[in-house]
Protein backbone atom coordinates (compact mmCIF):
# COMPACT_ATOMS: atom_id res chain seq x y z
CA UNK A 1 0.00 0.00 0.00
CA UNK A 2 1.68 3.47 -1.20
CA UNK A 3 2.18 6.05 1.86
CA UNK A 4 0.14 9.12 1.64
CA UNK A 5 1.34 11.73 3.84
CA UNK A 6 -1.69 14.43 3.15
CA UNK A 7 -4.12 11.69 4.47
CA UNK A 8 -2.53 11.08 8.00
CA UNK A 9 -1.50 14.24 8.33
CA UNK A 10 -2.59 15.73 11.67
CA UNK A 11 -2.14 19.59 11.16
CA UNK A 12 -2.98 20.00 15.01
CA UNK A 13 0.40 18.55 16.01
CA UNK A 14 2.85 20.49 13.49
CA UNK A 15 4.83 22.60 14.54
CA UNK A 16 5.62 23.98 11.50
CA UNK A 17 9.56 23.50 11.33
CA UNK A 18 9.72 22.27 7.63
CA UNK A 19 11.81 19.48 8.23
CA UNK A 20 9.15 17.21 6.18
CA UNK A 21 9.57 19.61 2.70
CA UNK A 22 13.81 19.76 3.67
CA UNK A 23 13.86 16.09 3.39
CA UNK A 24 11.54 15.44 0.43
CA UNK A 25 13.30 13.95 -2.34
CA UNK A 26 10.85 15.04 -4.99
CA UNK A 27 10.22 18.42 -3.91
CA UNK A 28 6.02 17.48 -3.78
CA UNK A 29 6.01 19.62 -0.28
CA UNK A 30 6.45 23.20 0.32
CA UNK A 31 5.61 25.58 3.56
CA UNK A 32 2.79 27.65 3.31
CA UNK A 33 1.71 30.15 6.50
CA UNK A 34 3.75 27.67 8.35
CA UNK A 35 2.19 24.70 7.45
CA UNK A 36 3.46 21.87 4.92
CA UNK A 37 1.66 21.97 1.48
CA UNK A 38 1.17 18.21 -0.47
CA UNK A 39 1.92 17.99 -4.58
CA UNK A 40 0.45 14.15 -4.75
CA UNK A 41 1.22 13.89 -8.20
CA UNK A 42 5.03 14.28 -6.97
CA UNK A 43 4.67 12.23 -3.88
CA UNK A 44 6.53 8.87 -4.67
CA UNK A 45 5.78 7.63 -1.13
CA UNK A 46 8.79 6.81 0.12
CA UNK A 47 8.19 7.97 3.70
CA UNK A 48 11.01 10.35 4.52
CA UNK A 49 8.45 13.68 5.75
CA UNK A 50 7.04 11.28 8.39
CA UNK A 51 10.70 9.23 9.42
CA UNK A 52 11.98 12.85 10.38
CA UNK A 53 9.26 14.72 11.96
CA UNK A 54 10.01 15.12 15.60
CA UNK A 55 6.75 15.31 16.46
CA UNK A 56 5.39 12.37 14.35
CA UNK A 57 2.71 14.10 12.92
CA UNK A 58 2.43 11.62 9.97
CA UNK A 59 2.00 8.77 12.93
CA UNK A 60 4.68 6.78 12.00
CA UNK A 61 5.63 3.16 14.05
CA UNK A 62 8.71 4.01 16.58
CA UNK A 63 12.36 2.54 14.99
CA UNK A 64 13.84 -0.49 16.41
CA UNK A 65 15.51 0.15 19.97
CA UNK A 66 18.45 -1.95 19.49
CA UNK A 67 19.67 -1.34 15.30
CA UNK A 68 22.46 -4.00 14.80
CA UNK A 69 26.19 -2.68 15.19
CA UNK A 70 28.78 -2.17 12.13
CA UNK A 71 30.20 -5.63 13.84
CA UNK A 72 27.39 -7.28 14.00
CA UNK A 73 26.83 -6.22 10.45
CA UNK A 74 30.07 -7.96 9.65
CA UNK A 75 29.76 -10.94 11.04
CA UNK A 76 26.22 -11.81 9.24
CA UNK A 77 27.87 -11.19 6.14
CA UNK A 78 31.08 -13.36 7.04
CA UNK A 79 28.88 -16.48 7.46
CA UNK A 80 27.25 -16.27 4.34
CA UNK A 81 28.25 -18.74 1.93
CA UNK A 82 27.09 -19.83 -1.41
CA UNK A 83 24.94 -23.20 -0.58
CA UNK A 84 24.76 -25.46 -3.22
CA UNK A 85 23.98 -28.88 -0.79
CA UNK A 86 20.41 -28.07 0.78
CA UNK A 87 18.38 -30.15 3.59
CA UNK A 88 15.95 -31.77 3.43
CA UNK A 89 13.68 -29.14 5.43
CA UNK A 90 11.39 -27.40 3.17
CA UNK A 91 11.11 -24.20 4.36
CA UNK A 92 7.32 -23.14 5.52
CA UNK A 93 4.68 -20.91 3.92
CA UNK A 94 5.21 -18.84 6.74
CA UNK A 95 9.36 -18.79 6.76
CA UNK A 96 8.98 -17.63 2.90
CA UNK A 97 6.41 -14.95 3.38
CA UNK A 98 8.57 -13.39 6.45
CA UNK A 99 11.88 -14.06 3.87
CA UNK A 100 10.15 -11.99 1.41
CA UNK A 101 8.84 -9.04 3.38
CA UNK A 102 12.18 -7.61 4.01
CA UNK A 103 12.09 -6.22 0.32
CA UNK A 104 9.30 -3.82 1.78
CA UNK A 105 12.40 -2.50 3.58
CA UNK A 106 14.68 -1.88 0.77
CA UNK A 107 15.61 0.99 -1.14
CA UNK A 108 14.79 2.34 -4.67
CA UNK A 109 15.54 4.95 -7.02
CA UNK A 110 11.18 5.21 -7.43
CA UNK A 111 9.83 3.72 -3.96
CA UNK A 112 6.86 2.86 -5.86
CA UNK A 113 8.62 0.55 -7.68
CA UNK A 114 6.38 -2.44 -7.96
CA UNK A 115 9.30 -5.22 -7.01
CA UNK A 116 7.41 -8.67 -7.95
CA UNK A 117 9.01 -11.95 -6.23
CA UNK A 118 7.88 -15.21 -7.72
CA UNK A 119 8.47 -18.09 -5.48
CA UNK A 120 8.52 -21.70 -6.36
CA UNK A 121 8.46 -24.16 -3.10
CA UNK A 122 8.85 -27.61 -3.65
CA UNK A 123 12.19 -29.72 -4.91
CA UNK A 124 8.76 -31.35 -7.18
CA UNK A 125 8.16 -27.97 -8.75
CA UNK A 126 11.60 -26.90 -8.36
CA UNK A 127 12.29 -29.78 -10.88
CA UNK A 128 9.78 -29.47 -13.38
CA UNK A 129 11.52 -25.79 -13.93
CA UNK A 130 14.43 -27.95 -15.41
CA UNK A 131 12.32 -30.34 -17.29
CA UNK A 132 11.48 -27.48 -20.60
CA UNK A 133 15.41 -27.12 -20.40
CA UNK A 134 16.49 -30.69 -20.89
CA UNK A 135 13.87 -30.91 -23.94
CA UNK A 136 14.89 -27.69 -25.48
CA UNK A 137 18.83 -29.04 -25.23
CA UNK A 138 17.64 -32.17 -26.84
CA UNK A 139 15.97 -30.58 -29.74
CA UNK A 140 19.16 -28.42 -30.12
CA UNK A 141 21.31 -31.06 -30.01
CA UNK A 142 20.43 -32.00 -33.93
CA UNK A 143 22.02 -28.73 -34.88
CA UNK A 144 25.37 -29.60 -32.93
CA UNK A 145 24.44 -26.30 -30.85
CA UNK A 146 25.13 -26.96 -27.36
CA UNK A 147 28.21 -28.32 -28.17
CA UNK A 148 29.71 -25.26 -30.12
CA UNK A 149 28.32 -23.46 -26.76
CA UNK A 150 30.38 -25.77 -24.17
CA UNK A 151 33.34 -25.13 -26.26
CA UNK A 152 33.27 -21.01 -26.04
CA UNK A 153 31.68 -20.83 -22.73
CA UNK A 154 33.59 -23.85 -21.47
CA UNK A 155 30.49 -25.35 -19.77
CA UNK A 156 30.75 -28.57 -21.85
CA UNK A 157 30.62 -30.88 -18.13
CA UNK A 158 27.73 -28.98 -17.42
CA UNK A 159 25.90 -29.19 -20.25
CA UNK A 160 26.57 -32.76 -20.19
CA UNK A 161 25.19 -33.72 -16.55
CA UNK A 162 22.12 -31.69 -17.32
CA UNK A 163 21.15 -33.65 -20.23
CA UNK A 164 21.99 -36.77 -18.27
CA UNK A 165 19.95 -35.96 -15.65
CA UNK A 166 21.76 -33.62 -13.06
CA UNK A 167 19.91 -30.71 -11.58
CA UNK A 168 22.66 -28.51 -12.33
CA UNK A 169 20.70 -25.36 -12.62
CA UNK A 170 19.19 -25.29 -9.28
CA UNK A 171 20.83 -27.80 -7.11
CA UNK A 172 18.13 -29.12 -5.57
CA UNK A 173 16.93 -26.10 -3.79
CA UNK A 174 13.63 -26.61 -1.98
CA UNK A 175 13.02 -22.83 -2.89
CA UNK A 176 13.36 -20.69 -5.87
CA UNK A 177 12.96 -16.82 -6.07
CA UNK A 178 12.55 -14.76 -9.11
CA UNK A 179 12.88 -11.02 -8.59
CA UNK A 180 10.57 -8.86 -11.31
CA UNK A 181 10.59 -5.42 -11.93
CA UNK A 182 8.66 -3.07 -14.09
CA UNK A 183 11.01 -2.30 -17.50
CA UNK A 184 9.63 1.17 -17.34
CA UNK A 185 11.69 2.37 -14.48
CA UNK A 186 14.77 3.81 -15.14
CA UNK A 187 16.72 2.31 -11.91
CA UNK A 188 14.45 -1.11 -12.42
CA UNK A 189 17.76 -3.25 -12.33
CA UNK A 190 19.35 -1.87 -9.77
CA UNK A 191 16.52 -1.96 -7.15
CA UNK A 192 16.02 -5.73 -8.11
CA UNK A 193 19.37 -6.52 -7.31
CA UNK A 194 19.00 -4.68 -4.25
CA UNK A 195 15.94 -6.30 -3.16
CA UNK A 196 17.62 -9.96 -3.70
CA UNK A 197 20.70 -8.69 -2.03
CA UNK A 198 18.54 -8.02 1.15
CA UNK A 199 16.43 -10.92 1.03
CA UNK A 200 19.95 -12.76 0.96
CA UNK A 201 20.97 -11.38 4.01
CA UNK A 202 17.81 -11.66 5.89
CA UNK A 203 17.88 -15.55 4.83
CA UNK A 204 21.22 -16.08 6.74
CA UNK A 205 19.76 -13.59 9.68
CA UNK A 206 17.16 -16.93 9.45
CA UNK A 207 19.38 -19.54 9.41
CA UNK A 208 19.17 -20.24 5.89
CA UNK A 209 21.12 -20.59 2.86
CA UNK A 210 21.36 -18.84 -0.78
CA UNK A 211 22.82 -19.29 -3.70
CA UNK A 212 22.69 -16.57 -6.95
CA UNK A 213 21.54 -18.26 -10.16
CA UNK A 214 23.17 -16.45 -12.91
CA UNK A 215 22.16 -19.33 -15.14
CA UNK A 216 19.01 -19.38 -14.56
CA UNK A 217 18.55 -15.93 -15.20
CA UNK A 218 20.50 -16.39 -18.62
CA UNK A 219 18.31 -18.45 -20.25
CA UNK A 220 15.17 -17.17 -18.73
CA UNK A 221 14.14 -15.08 -21.90
CA UNK A 222 14.56 -18.45 -23.77
CA UNK A 223 12.57 -20.74 -21.49
CA UNK A 224 8.42 -19.83 -22.29
CA UNK A 225 7.13 -22.23 -19.92
CA UNK A 226 9.05 -19.98 -17.40
CA UNK A 227 7.05 -16.95 -17.77
CA UNK A 228 3.76 -15.75 -16.67
CA UNK A 229 0.80 -13.73 -17.29
CA UNK A 230 2.03 -11.23 -14.34
CA UNK A 231 5.28 -10.73 -15.11
CA UNK A 232 4.60 -10.53 -18.88
CA UNK A 233 5.63 -6.72 -18.75
CA UNK A 234 8.47 -6.48 -16.15
CA UNK A 235 12.12 -7.65 -16.42
CA UNK A 236 14.16 -10.60 -14.60
CA UNK A 237 16.85 -9.01 -12.28
CA UNK A 238 17.96 -11.81 -10.31
CA UNK A 239 17.37 -15.29 -9.41
CA UNK A 240 18.00 -16.82 -5.84
CA UNK A 241 18.12 -20.56 -4.59
CA UNK A 242 16.84 -20.68 -1.04
CA UNK A 243 16.79 -23.33 1.68
CA UNK A 244 18.35 -25.01 4.91
CA UNK A 245 21.86 -25.12 4.34
CA UNK A 246 22.94 -29.14 4.52
CA UNK A 247 26.47 -28.28 5.81
CA UNK A 248 27.31 -24.90 7.35
CA UNK A 249 30.73 -23.62 7.28
CA UNK A 250 33.43 -23.79 9.95
CA UNK A 251 35.45 -21.00 8.89
CA UNK A 252 35.78 -17.74 7.40
CA UNK A 253 36.17 -17.05 3.67
CA UNK A 254 39.34 -15.55 2.42
CA UNK A 255 38.88 -12.01 2.06
CA UNK A 256 37.56 -10.57 -2.12
CA UNK A 257 40.12 -7.78 -3.59
CA UNK A 258 38.66 -4.68 -3.99
CA UNK A 259 40.64 -1.28 -4.91
CA UNK A 260 39.59 1.47 -3.20
CA UNK A 261 40.08 4.65 -5.80
CA UNK A 262 40.29 8.03 -3.81
CA UNK A 263 41.33 11.64 -5.27
CA UNK A 264 43.35 13.81 -3.13
CA UNK A 265 41.63 15.89 -0.61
Amino acid sequence: MKYYPEKIFKRENCIGCGICAEVCPSHAIHMSNGYPVFNSSRCIGCGHCGSFCPENVFEMDPLPENPATPKQYRALLEIRRSIRSYSDILPSEEEINELISIVSQSPTGVNAQGIIVRAISGSENVSRFVDPVRKMLRILSFTGLPHIIGKITGMTAYIKSLRGGEDVIFRGAPVVLFFHVPRKNITGYTDGVIAASAVMNYAVSMGMGTLWNGVAEKIYPFVRSWHTRETRRTRLTAVLCVGYPALKPKWKAPERIYNLLQKDC
